[in-house]
């Protein structure tokens, strides 16, 4: 059955493009539908699923090029169609290809990726070196999720098996050479130890929040701009739906750091982002100037 699989596969054009269009749809009906703290929604958001998507176009490929662009193409294809199918559904609307940026730069890593990951077929030592660069990804991705399962079990522990389950069902269903296998392993087993001391000591965080702006009190337009105090620990942007303005928060520390909302008049109004173990999040408004 992994022998068909991996390698056994005819993986024609019009087969990656069929694959690209389901995997698009599906993908886009999981982000509308299923919630954000369900395992599968993270089909949408993260990429062990599309690892393993990549892998199975790469290794049923017969040349490094045929991989590359067939690689391209199914990413291309599929990461816009996600986000398109949601637009008209979505309150953010067209806005919401903002954040496409992220599948973009990942689409054009996809082909110099593909092309050089096609040589784990050849089933020798820089195969398993290879692998094990896939390998990794799936150990940080995991790590992530194990960090929040242990921390608030079960939530992601799906998540989890899932990404650490791939690192197996590769090692032993596309290497066969025993030296491809153990230089796979054993590389794995120090991500392992490294992301996992370093991932499990990490707090968890919100990546992004979407503040309202209520009109009441912020009469906020296209004059309106926002700088941060440090950008190290979250970055802050404006953007409007229908005329209504909402600040869009990503975060990156856990400290707190303060946002002010410029008005183009001199006023100023200050919001202080904070993250809080037990509760993600928190934002409180401060008095205008």
């Amino acid at each position: 059955m992994l022998k068909k699989v991996f390698g056994g596969l005819k993986m024609t054009w019009p087969a990656v493009l069929i694959f690209a269009v389901l995997a698009g749809v599906i993908t886009a009906l999981i982000a509308m539908f299923v919630p954000d703290e369900n395992s599968l929604h993270e089909v949408a958001v993260s990429f062990e699923a599309w690892i393993l998507f990549a892998i199975l176009i790469i290794v049923n490929c017969d040349k490094p090029l045929e991989a590359a662009c067939k690689t391209f193409v199914f990413f291309l294809i599929s990461q816009p169609l996600v986000y398109l199918i949601q637009v008209p559904f979505n309150a953010l609307g067209w806005q919401l290809f903002g954040y496409y940026k992220y599948w973009f730069m990942i689409t054009l890593l996809t082909f110099p990726g593909a092309f050089l990951g096609w040589f784990i077929k050849k089933d020798n030592v820089w195969s398993g070196l290879i692998l094990s660069v896939m390998l990794g990804l799936l150990v940080m991705l995991g790590m992530g999720y194990l960090r929040t399962t242990i921390r608030s079990f079960p939530s992601h522990l799906i998540s989890t098996l899932f990404c650490f389950g791939q690192i197996p069902l590769y090692i032993f269903g596309i290497l066969k050479n025993r030296k491809a296998r153990l230089a796979a392993a054993i590389i794995t087993v120090l991500a392992v130890l490294g992301m996992g001391w370093y991932a499990l000591r990490q707090p968890a965080r919100d990546m992004m929040t979407v503040v309202d702006l209520d009109e009441s009190k912020y009469a906020a337009d296209e004059n309106w701009t926002v700088t941060v105090a440090d950008e190290k620990i979250s970055t802050a942007e404006l953007f409007s739906i229908d005329g209504d303005y909402y600040l869009r928060i990503h975060i990156y520390g856990t400290e707190p750091n303060v946002i002010t909302l410029h008005d183009g008049r001199g006023n100023e109004y200050k919001l202080t982002v904070s993250y809080e173990e037990d509760y993600g999040t928190r934002v409180i408004e401060g008095e205008g100037s």
